[in-house]
């Protein structure tokens, strides 16, 4: 007993020793990452200071730019998935804020097309198009603000969390010698800055993300041809890359200081969705699905994300799923909505109809889940590679794949799952300019047909555009008896509303 007690002070002498000689040690010398983050934030202050000081871009902070923006549809939006992305034409874009409040919209002509709002008072965020109005994740709100990234708004959140800034040394890039500097932004991303050793300024921003389709890719912003606005100096052309790919580049116009700010743009609209604050980390949480039997063992999910509606079928204890939005927590949401209406029951089998990310996003959900992707021969390689693709960033909820634990089935032109009042006719319906090879699901017994982008209907008939015109060609070939269309985007419209859509936009192109 005597030693036990004796041991006891000794070692608390001993570690009091050691705590002494650790904090003497750490006196002469700065812990690395002090010296890192003051590293880190000189330089942002001097290139603060090579863009106009802070004051200048203070101003700046409720300026509205007026942007030209040419978009591309993102990584996996060509005709083929291997397609490379190709930039649209010219469209207006007007920005305000920095920080934690922005206003972001989109115009089509002078017609307002996207109005996207950041901010007012508790954190969250909400978008108004198409139609819809519903917060969205933190995700989707940096996938917007970054194609409309100003160099100085990047500068000034910087700043504001210059308590997270560390240097990571320097890089040589092209002849040029060039300063590197990490922080944490205030929506939670790792963003890396490279700065031009010789001017200070900012060249590059860039961040890793998950990309619901190809996993862990680093998203950047390249900023060039630096002009003087206000006393402050600032990129007006930006170049937007997912990975190697550029998908935006954007042009300033014209930069208006303006400090009167309508808070009425700020009031979060009633019928707005709840969603995640803005700086909440992704969740496992399901959202509650409305669920409408269409007839019996024939279901659609009217929401299953923002904006993109889905269906699925009952074959005993096996389901088909009809489309694969947006993310795999979308899939997660479908599943357990499923399997709440339909105890027992388990997704067999999932139907992307097309390769497009916000159609195909959800595949990793089902094959982490281990349901079978059935898809056209064309998309085999791609689901693998959705598969295969490094997910390190943010929840995963499924231990990384390879192409050989993926269960895919493929088919050319035609497939059909059951028979009688269940059965349900997958048609490919390519090749369309929207892209190569696209499904429907026909369902003989209710006249009913799921498509998607091709057609979306928002209550009122408009003209239909060259892609639905390739459409409605393609349906007159395959004659199938026609009552209701569901599309994936949108309301439920009849076989009348949908030719009258037809018939005006064959007049328009005569």
């Amino acid at each position: 007993m005597r030693s036990q007690h004796f041991l006891k002070p000794v070692t608390s002498l001993a570690l009091g020793a050691l705590i002494t000689s650790v904090a003497g040690s750490l006196s002469a010398q700065e812990l690395p990452s002090i010296t890192a983050q003051r590293e880190g934030q000189r330089v942002v202050a001097r290139a603060v200071e090579a863009a106009g000081g802070r004051a200048a871009l203070q101003q700046l902070r409720w300026g509205k730019f007026e942007l030209e923006s040419q978009l591309g549809g993102g990584l996996g939006q060509g005709l083929r998935p291997e397609s490379e992305v190709t930039l649209g034409a010219a469209s207006r874009v007007t920005v305000r804020g920095a920080g934690s409040r922005t206003i972001y919209r989109t115009f089509n002509g002078d017609s307002l097309n996207f109005h996207y709002v950041r901010g007012g008072g508790e954190d969250w965020v909400h978008f108004a198009g198409n139609n819809t109005v519903a917060t969205v994740d933190p995700l989707a709100a940096a996938a917007l603000l970054d194609r409309a990234t100003v160099s100085g708004s990047v500068l000034l959140d910087a700043i504001d969390r210059s308590e997270t800034l560390r240097s990571l040394g320097t890089y040589e890039h092209g002849g040029v010698t060039l300063d590197v500097v990490t922080y944490s932004d205030m929506m939670g991303r790792q963003r890396t800055l490279y700065f031009d050793q010789d001017s200070g300024e900012l060249i590059r921003v860039e961040s890793l993300a998950n990309h619901a389709q190809f996993g862990d890719i680093t998203t950047s912003v390249l900023f060039t041809e630096y002009e003087e606005v206000e006393g402050a100096r600032v990129a007006h052309t930006m170049l937007l890359r997912q990975g190697s790919v550029i998908t935006a580049k954007t042009t300033v116009r014209s930069v208006r200081v303006d400090t009167t700010v309508d808070e009425a743009l700020f009031e979060k609209p009633e019928d707005a969705t709840d969603g995640p604050a803005v700086t909440a980390p992704a969740t496992t949480t399901s959202r509650t699905l409305e669920i409408e039997e269409l007839a019996d063992g024939i279901f659609l999910i009217p929401n299953a994300a923002n904006g993109y509606n889905a269906m699925f079928v009952q074959y005993g204890d096996d389901v088909l799923v009809l489309e694969t939005p947006q993310t795999p927590q979308t899939s997660h949401d479908v599943i357990h909505a499923i399997r709440d209406r339909l105890p027992g029951s388990d997704v067999r089998w999932a139907v992307p109809t097309h390769h497009h990310f916000d159609h195909s996003g959800g595949l990793y959900g089902y094959i982490g889940h281990g349901t079978t992707i059935v898809t056209t021969e064309g998309n085999e390689q791609f689901v693998r590679d959705v598969a295969a693709a490094p997910r390190s960033i943010g929840q995963v909820d499924h231990a990384m794949r390879d192409d050989a634990d993926v269960k895919i089935e493929t088919f050319v032109s035609r497939r059909t799952f059951g028979d009688g009042a269940r059965r349900v006719e997958l048609i490919d319906v390519g090749p369309n300019p929207h892209v190569d090879e696209i499904l429907v699901a026909y369902i003989p017994s209710i006249k009913t047909l799921l498509v998607a982008d091709l057609y979306s209907f928002q209550g009122t008939v408009t003209p239909a555009n060259a892609n639905l015109l390739a459409f409605a060609d393609r349906l007159e070939e395959l004659d199938l008896d026609i009552e209701t269309f569901i599309p994936v985007h949108g309301q439920r419209a009849t076989a009348e509303q949908f030719w009258e859509s037809i018939k005006l936009g064959r007049e328009q192109q005569n």
